[in-house]
C-alpha cells in the first residue's frame, strides 16, 4: 500500500519566543532551528519514517541552501519517493518562519508565496498509489487536478480544511478533515458540526471534526457519529499537528481500518507530535504512536 502526499513543501525556521512581538516591544528567542515543513511534507515524512511507501510532490525547490537542506533531509528516508519534486536554478525555495510561544501556539511568516512553483499532477504521479493526501494551503487548480486524476483511478482522496459546501473540490473527496478551532475563528459562534453535516450531505464524503485537544467527531456517510477523546499531552509546539493527525489517519485508511479506528491513529500521532518542538525535527517511531493509540481503547 502506498500514498501520494501532494501540496506544500518548504524549509521551516522554528523560533521559540517568550511571546509574540508588538510595536516597539521585542520578543525573546530561546531556541531556533531549521526543519522540513509544509503540510504535504510533514505528513509524508512521518509516514515514510513508519516504513510506509510514500510519494511526495507539489512545491518545487531551488538550487539554494534551503533547497539543499530539504533535499538532504528527504533523501534520508528510504521509503520516500521524491522523484516528482522539480528543482530550478535561480529559484528561491519556499520558506516559512514558525513563531512558537510557551503555550505551544504558533504564528507563521511565509516567504514569497506569490512566487511558489508547483509540479503539476500527472497520471504517472499516481502510478501504484492507494491513497491521495491533499492539503489546501495554496493554489486550488493543481490540487483539483490531482483529485480528479485520483477519482478516475478509484483512488480515495483525503483532504483537509474545506469550509464551504460549494467548494469545487468537495465532489472529489472521500474523507474530509476540518478543524473546529479554525471554523470558530473564521465564522464566530456557528456550530462546526452543523457545517460538517452539510459538507457530508453535499459532498457525499465522511467528515472528521478535530478540536485541538478536545473531542474528535467522526461523521460517517449514512449518519453514524463516533467520538474520540485524544490522549492528554503537554503541548510544546502545535505546528503541524493537523498534518500529523492526517498522517496517522492515512495509515489507518491504508490498513483498511474502519474510519473511527483509523481516526484513533490520527489522534495518537497528532497528540504525540505536539510534545516535540518542530513538526519534522523529531519523527516519532511507530512504536510510540502505537502505544498512544492503544491507550485509546
Amino acid at each position: 500500500m502506498s500514498i501520494l502526499c501532494y501540496g506544500e513543501i518548504d524549509l521551516d525556521i522554528y523560533v521559540a519566543l517568550n511571546r509574540l512581538p508588538t510595536m516597539e516591544r521585542s520578543a525573546w528567542c530561546s531556541e531556533d532551528f531549521e526543519n522540513i515543513g509544509g503540510a504535504a511534507a510533514n505528513s509524508a515524512l512521518w509516514l515514510a519514517n513508519w516504513g510506509i511507501d510514500t510519494r511526495l510532490a507539489g512545491h518545487d525547490l531551488g538550487d539554494d541552501r534551503p533547497g539543499d537542506i530539504v533535499r538532504e533531509l528527504l533523501a534520508a528516508q528510504p521509503a520516500l519517493d521524491t522523484g516528482f519534486i522539480a528543482n530550478h536554478p535561480g529559484y528561491r525555495s519556499p520558506r516559512c518562519q514558525c513563531l512558537v510561544t510557551p503555550d505551544g501556539e504558533r504564528s507563521f511568516i511565509t516567504h514569497w508565496p506569490q512566487d511558489v512553483l508547483m509540479t503539476a499532477p500527472s497520471p504517472a504521479m499516481l502510478d501504484g498509489i492507494s491513497l491521495l493526501n491533499l492539503d489546501m494551503s495554496g493554489p486550488k487548480p493543481q490540487r483539483q487536478k490531482a483529485a480528479q486524476l485520483a477519482v478516475k483511478r478509484a483512488i480515495p482522496v483525503l483532504i483537509n480544511d474545506i469550509y464551504q459546501a460549494d467548494h469545487s473540490l468537495l465532489p472529489f473527496v472521500d474523507v474530509l478533515v476540518i478543524s473546529a478551532a479554525v471554523f470558530r475563528n473564521r465564522f464566530g459562534g456557528s456550530d462546526p458540526l452543523d457545517l460538517a453535516r452539510e459538507l457530508m450531505r453535499v459532498g457525499g464524503c465522511d467528515v472528521i471534526v478535530t478540536d485541538a485537544g478536545a473531542e474528535i467527531n467522526i461523521l460517517s456517510r449514512g449518519g453514524k457519529r463516533d467520538r474520540i477523546i485524544p490522549p492528554a499531552v503537554n503541548a510544546v509546539d502545535t505546528t503541524g499537528a493537523g498534518d500529523i493527525f492526517k498522517a496517522g489517519l492515512a495509515y489507518g485508511m491504508l490498513m483498511d481500518l474502519p474510519l473511527p479506528e483509523a481516526a484513533k491513529w490520527g489522534a495518537a500521532a497528532g497528540s504525540l507530535m505536539c510534545q516535540y518542538a518542530g513538526t519534522t525535527k523529531t519523527l516519532a517511531p511507530f512504536s510510540a504512536v502505537k502505544a498512544l493509540r492503544d491507550a485509546l481503547d
